[in-house]
């Protein structure tokens, strides 16, 4: 904090010396991407530099120093082209359809960020920039940015560490024990595990030249014209000044890093805590027994869940009746064994503020990274009910490491999530090992942040 602090201080003092003007493109229609990016350029305004975000959500509220460019109608081209429930028709794919699908819906962040009338009139402005942030989600054409304004490239990931981010620094990626990105295998495969994962990435090193790169070439070349008389995009990509991971040791599986590939896993974490609405305050305050939050995130709604995995999940507290709970939904919700005044359902909570409240027992969550990172900063034990992507494999790493239990949403029944949470509150060891990670997790050199 004292390096923040002096550096501020300096930046109001000399602002022509060591203001630098940031731009960060944020094409993901995820809050959970959006978090990670703008956390950065919010803690760079900050410290006195200008930035200028370009994403599909607005800032809470408005800060000096920063600016932004919406991308006004991703939204309603998101529903013409992606499902409603996307991510849920995501679950048990194999690894080539995913990893088409995720080329897919790469190229679609990069035609609705081209398509927006707001970011038409940007490219017009004729600004500068001295850094360029983009976040990978296989949308890689908007790296042309980089080039568009000659400025050094930090590309950053919400997942941690893969194979199309390892490639950008020519970090070394062994499939004998780095798992691929959708796989819940951990660092420690049987041999049949080991050949299933090195074909994904084999399939994963053949696609890309094959159809990504080309496609994305050719999105490139739409949005700047003049990208046909500059380097190929895979020069571009070889040409990642930094890469920020979203991730932690103790969040993920051993790998090797090349020196600019950094974990800043938690640099959402807020530095103080915000203070919950008085109702949720009185709510958890008076939750003597305790009290447990459910939320599968924001891009899987309870509401749109087939009703059998809806009513596990509802009916899976009747051995807790005297806990309260609070559920993440956008439609109403009864709980069957709890009176009225014990079930609170808002379609939106400050989750860092809850979960860091004392009387908060477990948390349901559908293990998403940044759900998990919370999870483990503020201490407590998990069950997980992962869908798609990597939280199979965060939950995994959370069952080995004894703070939680999983439920996988394939395999999802009322009487598994019973005994899952059961297990989890009965047994102290549980909750003992989430303040011991936690631990882990916060006894760093310098916060995620800094």
């Amino acid at each position: 904090m004292k390096f923040l602090q002096v550096l501020s201080i300096l930046c109001i003092l000399c602002p022509n010396v060591f203001g630098y003007r940031c731009l960060a493109v944020l094409p993901a229609r995820s809050k959970s991407h959006y978090y990670i990016g703008h956390s950065l350029m919010k803690g760079l305004a900050e410290t006195g530099h200008e930035v200028t975000v370009i994403s599909t959500f607005k800032a809470d509220k408005p800060m000096k120093n920063y600016k932004e460019v919406f991308l006004e109608h991703s939204w309603d081209m998101s529903q013409r082209t992606m499902a409603k429930d996307n991510f849920i028709d995501m679950n048990g794919k194999h690894f080539w359809e995913s990893t088409l699908l995720s080329y897919s819906i790469g190229a679609d962040y990069v035609n609705w960020t081209m398509s927006s009338k707001n970011f038409q009139n940007f490219l017009k402005s004729e600004q500068h920039f001295d850094v360029v942030i983009v976040e990978t989600v296989f949308s890689d054409a908007l790296f042309g940015f980089a080039k568009y304004f000659d400025a050094p490239l930090i590309a950053i990931n919400s997942f941690g560490s893969s194979k199309w981010t390892s490639d950008l620094v020519g970090s070394p990626i062994f499939a004998s024990y780095v798992p691929f990105k959708n796989h819940p295998f951990t660092d420690r495969m049987t041999f049949w595990q080991r050949m299933y994962n090195s074909m994904a990435f084999w399939f994963e090193e053949l696609t890309m030249p094959l159809y990504f790169l080309p496609k994305q070439q050719q999105l490139m070349e739409e949005m700047f014209p003049e990208a046909k008389n500059w380097p190929s995009l895979d020069e571009i990509r070889r040409n990642v000044s930094l890469v920020l991971l979203n991730t932690h040791s103790t969040l993920g599986t051993p790998r090797p890093y090349a020196p600019n590939m950094i974990e800043v896993g938690g640099m959402h974490i807020q530095k103080e805590i915000d203070p919950l609405p008085l109702r949720i305050q009185t709510f958890l305050d008076e939750a003597k027994d305790g009290a447990i939050l459910v939320s599968l995130g924001s891009n899987i709604l309870l509401s749109k869940l087939p009703k059998h995995h809806l009513d596990a999940i509802v009916n899976a507290f009747r051995s807790y009746p005297n806990y309260r709970i609070l559920i993440k939904c956008d439609d109403p919700v009864v709980i069957p064994s709890h009176n009225e005044r014990d079930v609170l359902v808002e379609s939106w909570f400050n989750q860092q503020s809850i979960l860091a409240h004392e009387n908060i027992k477990l948390f349901v969550t559908h293990a998403g990274l940044l759900s998990i990172t919370e999870t483990v900063h503020y201490g407590k034990p998990v069950v997980g009910i992962p869908v798609v992507n990597d939280q199979h494999l965060n939950m995994r790493l959370v069952e080995r490491n004894g703070y939680g239990i999983s439920v996988p949403f394939e395999i999802l029944t009322g009487d598994k999530l019973s005994s899952a949470i059961d297990r989890v509150l009965s047994n102290s060891s549980y909750s003992e090992q989430a303040k011991l990670i936690s631990d882990r997790f916060r006894d760093q050199p310098l916060p995620p942040l800094e």
